[in-house]
């Protein structure tokens, strides 16, 4: 044992001396990576000395009373001369892990000398043990200023790692989350705040900027790390931040890092929806629609000031998800509600079944919202019978309101929308009798703002809102909504295009062209599309600035490939549903994280289509996405390849997309390839991605991304 313990010593009295060596040129130290490798055991080694030190504090104090024999003594000096030489390792190890960046020069350098002072004096004290023994009191001193030193260097230690007083937090005054009212919460200080708190600042702090990234204040959250901004307003899902979220977690640069508590759904959701809405640190939740999506969020965060105390029953789960789908959405208020609101969509999906459907939880529904739905004068019958109901919207919806006298059934009825509807004065004046009904909204229909006041001066109670009129500002159109559900033409398609505004008229363009008032063929419900083709439409209206464009791809699908082989593998992370993807006939949008894509990055898509029996061709389109911002392009090149035989292919075209040169909004095309006619059993597509991408791009040299949704052969 004593050849055993002279090697142990030798070592860490050699240790002990590169550490004062490495100490005296600290400021001159340069670390080369394989040294950097090194320095980054120092987390794995550093429960060495605790466990040795403290288990030798715990024999000297208690064992060594009981079992004082010449062998309990050689067991207790080999266990305190491993205790220091694990000690001097842990400290040379910090010493070189601490020249990394991205560590608060204060915190790191009371840590660094504790250690350093801790690997000293637990090797002092091996080397005077025999002499420490032999004063009363003295072995007991000694081990109350290593333990308490010991007890130092871990919480500054754990302090850099994961923020102020991780140790002593259990025992600590529990710092209480103040209680935030629905009306005064701010978005990013109530929602986005406390989840970088709890699960980012831990790693991103002014003590240890990890990628120099400190989420501290919002200035430094703005200017972000050595990677740049954290975040792209324009195009949410490719910032940087929401990159690194979403990767696998056990890939190196997943934020939060593996092992340390993940993001819920709800908390990946508020950072996408806050980076969406602009990022804003001063917004509330307030000023956004109710069905705006950080809202709905917000919901379960947050108690409203006034919040009701509802005294029935809640619905039944089960028939809520029944009434729950594409077209209806029902949700609860809170999840300790048991009040509901309802939002429709879809209005070619509506039908007066689908509100009499929501009777079996009418007790329950405080919120209807019909916006834009075609709801008729007959409906509100049934509307009359949701007892509970305190808000409904009927905005450009077809209510005349001779049925409106109906809802003053509704004991609680205390708002009302009914804005780009036929409604009167007359109207508005026969739901006086409804006992709490306060807010009227009529924007853009017959009444005037004089309307209004006769209204008030004989109902007190009512707020009527006409919304802004003035003779002396124009003000401008929206664009024309486009209400087919489908893009892909199989024989024909009815184009679908509606304004909410009475007369407004719609010009359209079908090849890509923009339209105008004069020159552009006049919208009409007798307009089909047939082919390939990019629509544009605009509205115009005489008195009013028209419209912004709007615009869609519709794509002519005459043959179905009978299947369909991959290649080439797209990304993992954009893989969609294999070859499958590019000939089930679904369309995309321009989320390309939905699972409907195939993405590859600067790399070639190749796709075998094969038919059971030849088919005549003579054009291919290609429907990509195109996302600038998020580096996804245009394809360097497409050829379309055909034939016979699977092995040998010919050459039918190659086209060459045209680049975007700036950043611009993100869009779906599709890129025509067309040939002179050829009967053919195997069409292969190549579409090359960027190599590079362009100099006057913020990513300029890397690569460029491809994606594509589907094939289309005619």
């Amino acid at each position: 044992m004593q050849r055993t313990r002279n090697i142990l010593f030798n070592t860490a009295f050699f240790f002990n001396s590169l550490l004062l060596f490495l100490l005296l040129f600290y400021d001159k130290l340069i670390i080369p990576s394989w040294v950097q490798v090194i320095g980054r055991m120092h987390p794995m080694i550093l429960h060495f000395p605790l466990v040795l030190l403290i288990f030798y504090i715990v024999w000297i104090l208690w064992l060594s009373k009981k079992i004082n024999t010449q062998h309990s003594k050689d067991i207790a000096d080999t266990l305190l001369l491993f205790a220091a030489l694990s000690a001097v390792l842990t400290a040379i190890m910090g010493l070189l892990l601490s020249k990394e960046c991205g560590y608060d020069a204060d915190a790191l350098s009371l840590h660094k000398w504790s250690g350093i002072s801790l690997a000293f004096i637990s090797f002092t004290w091996y080397i005077l043990r025999d002499k420490i023994s032999q004063i009363k009191f003295v072995p007991a001193i000694m081990a109350m200023i290593v333990f308490a030193l010991l007890l130092l260097t871990a919480d500054l230690g754990a302090g850099i790692t994961h923020g102020d007083d991780f140790i002593l937090a259990p025992v600590l005054p529990e710092k209480k989350t103040k209680q935030v009212a629905f009306e005064d919460a701010v978005v990013f200080t109530d929602m986005v705040q406390p989840i970088l708190q709890s699960k980012c600042i831990s790693c991103h702090n002014s003590k240890k900027a990890k990628g120099e990234l400190i989420m501290e204040t919002e200035a430094l959250l703005q200017k972000g790390g050595k990677d740049g901004p954290i975040w792209d307003t324009a195009n949410a899902s490719m910032s940087l931040m929401l990159k690194r979220i979403h990767l696998p977690e056990e890939e190196e640069k997943h934020m939060p890092p593996q092992g340390k508590p993940q993001l819920s759904d709800d908390e990946i959701n508020i950072f996408y929806y806050w980076i969406k809405k602009g990022a804003s640190f001063t917004s509330k939740v307030m000023t956004m629609p109710e069905n705006d999506s950080l809202r709905l969020l917000a919901n379960n965060l947050f108690k409203t000031t006034s919040e009701e105390v509802y005294d029935f029953a809640a619905a039944d789960e089960k028939i809520i998800q029944e009434l729950n789908n594409n077209n209806r959405v029902v949700t609860k208020l809170s999840l300790t509600s048991p009040a509901l609101a309802v939002d429709f969509y879809n209005s070619e999906n509506y039908d007066g079944q689908s509100l009499k459907d929501l009777l079996k939880v009418k007790d329950q529904v405080v919120s209807l919202n019909l916006a834009h739905m075609p709801v008729k004068d007959e409906d509100l019958a049934t509307i009359a019978q949701f007892t509970n109901l305190r808000k409904l919207n009927l905005n450009f919806t077809s209510v005349t309101g001779k049925n409106l006298a109906s809802l003053n059934k509704l004991q609680h009825l205390n708002e009302i929308a009914l804005a780009a509807t036929s409604i009167t004065a007359k109207d508005i004046q026969s739901l006086a009798a409804a006992p709490k009904l306060k807010d009227v909204f009529v924007w853009n229909t017959s009444l005037t703002s004089d309307d209004a006041k006769r209204l008030t001066a004989t109902n007190a109670a009512l707020h009527i809102q006409t919304g802004f009129k003035s003779d002396t500002v124009v003000m401008k159109l929206t664009p024309p909504i486009l209400q087919n559900q489908e893009q892909v033409i199989e024989q024909s398609l009815p184009l679908k295009l509606k304004h909410y505004i009475n007369g407004t008229s719609i010009r359209y363009t079908i090849d890509g062209t923009d339209p105008d008032s004069l020159a552009s063929p006049l919208y009409n419900n007798k307009v089909v599309l047939t082919k390939n083709g990019l629509l544009k439409a605009k509205a115009f209206k005489p008195g009013w600035i028209s419209s912004d464009i709007m615009q869609a791809y519709f794509y002519k699908s005459t043959y179905t490939a009978d299947s369909v082989i991959l290649l080439t593998s797209p990304d993992q992370q954009y893989k969609g549903e294999g070859g499958k993807t590019l000939t089930d006939r679904v369309k995309s949008d321009q989320n390309f994280r939905n699972g409907k894509w195939l993405g590859y990055h600067g790399t070639k898509m190749e796709a075998l289509l094969m038919f059971n029996d030849p088919v005549k061709v003579q054009s291919v389109t290609l429907s990509s996405l195109v996302d600038v911002g998020g580096y996804i392009m245009p394809p360097q090149s497409i050829e379309v390849w055909g034939g016979n035989d699977q092995y040998d292919l010919k050459l039918l075209t190659r086209n060459t997309p045209k680049q975007p040169v700036k950043i611009e909004p993100g869009y779906m095309i599709g890129f025509d390839c067309s040939f002179k006619p050829v009967s053919v059993k195997y069409i292969k597509v190549v579409g090359t991605a960027i190599s590079k991408l362009p100099a006057w791009h913020p990513g300029k040299g890397d690569k460029g991304w491809l994606f594509t949704d589907e094939i289309f052969v005619n």
